[in-house]
This record gives C-alpha cells, sequence and structure tokens, in this order.
C-alpha cells in the first residue's frame, strides 16, 4: 500500500498547501470586512448626533442711546451697550478737550437709555447735571425734585431724605457692583435702608 501511495505524495503535499492558502485568504478577507464596519459605524453615529445637537442663537446685545454734549471732540448721539459706562462713552467719542473739566464727572457712571451726558469745561459750574440725575415734579401744587438712584453722584443722592454721607456712598457702591436699579424698590436692597426708611424716601425716588 505505501508503495502504491508514494507516486501521490507529492500531490497530497501540494493540496495541503492549496488548503492552508484558502484558509489564509479566508481569514484574511473576514478581518478586512469586520474592520471596515467598526470605521463606518463611528460615521454613522457622528452623523445622527449631528442633527441631533440643537444650534444656539447668539444673543443679541441691548443697546442704549446716549446724546453727548459739552467740551468733547466729537459731540453727538451715540449707540452703546447696555451697562457701558461714561469713560466707554469719552473713548468712542474720541475723548475730551483740553479745556474739559473731568473732576466734575463721575466716569464710572452707567449709561442708561435716552440720558444726556454732559461734560463741563473748567471755570463752568456744571449747571445741567451729566447724566440728568435730577428732575422736578409737581406733586398737589407743589414742586419736589425726584432723584434719579441710577445716575444721581453722592451729594446729589443725600438730597432724599433720611439719606447722608454714609448712606449715599453705599447707594453708589452697590450700584457701580450690581449695575442700575430696576425699579425704586430695589433700594431696600442697599445696607442700611429698610422698609421704613424706603416708605419715607419713596416720593424723592426715580430710576429713569
Amino acid at each position: 500500500m505505501a508503495r502504491f501511495l508514494k507516486p501521490y505524495k507529492w500531490l497530497v503535499v501540494v493540496g495541503f498547501i492549496l488548503v492552508l492558502i484558502i484558509a489564509g485568504v479566508v481569514i484574511i478577507k473576514n478581518q478586512g470586512h469586520q474592520s471596515s464596519k467598526h470605521t463606518i459605524l463611528p460615521k454613522e453615529a457622528a452623523a445622527v448626533s449631528a442633527k441631533h445637537v440643537k444650534k444656539t442663537k447668539p444673543e443679541k446685545v441691548k443697546e442704549v442711546v446716549i446724546d453727548l454734549k459739552g467740551a468733547v471732540k466729537h459731540p453727538g448721539v451715540y449707540q452703546m451697550k447696555a451697562g457701558d459706562r461714561v469713560h466707554q462713552l469719552l473713548k468712542k467719542a474720541g475723548g475730551t478737550v483740553k479745556k474739559a473739566d473731568e473732576k466734575q464727572i463721575n466716569l464710572a457712571a452707567v449709561l442708561q437709555d435716552g440720558m444726556v451726558v454732559y461734560i463741563p469745561s473748567k471755570g463752568e459750574k456744571a449747571v445741567q447735571a451729566q447724566t440728568e440725575a435730577t428732575a422736578s415734579v409737581k406733586e398737589s401744587g407743589e414742586e419736589a425734585e425726584v432723584v434719579n438712584i441710577n445716575n444721581a453722584s453722592s451729594k446729589e443722592l443725600q438730597s432724599i431724605p433720611g439719606v447722608g454721607p454714609s448712606k449715599a456712598d453705599a447707594i453708589v457702591a452697590y450700584r457701580e457692583e450690581n449695575g442700575p436699579f430696576q425699579k425704586i424698590e430695589d433700594i431696600t436692597n442697599v445696607t442700611g435702608i429698610g422698609e421704613k426708611s424706603f416708605e419715607k424716601m419713596k416720593s424723592s425716588l426715580s430710576v429713569n
């Protein structure tokens, strides 16, 4: 039997080698197919997740319109961002002229829509308040002074009943730290001003 198979031994060897080659090709193809699946899935997942991403619209910045007058290089009407301060307005207007008296100006005051900012010259009395901080209104046939607590200086705030130098400074400090008052009742958030104090001063308060 061994003698009979001996002439065909090389055929068995060749057949075995072919089987190994075919098996190797099949394994390589399977591995390539699996790897292609792994590369496609993440792209599909990314495409699906991208559809569900919400597009956030940028919030519109609120603007205020200011009338700048006096000793400045370019007086006029300016559009500023809500929360900007007087020194930012002056920078946009090219700054003040040499004769300007900046000592009378509160450069840190917060700008309000419709505000008139007046820059006095040296030697000129600031007859017109730089931020129109005070106004006169008639109540019961008499004139009563109403103070805009968002723009009034410390000295002007002291004209409010019950407000002395310390409370006036506290109002200014609160305003600079937290921004303008939204309503006159917000003044009770200032240290030293309670409900009783507010009742005495509320007729003299304004926020615009």
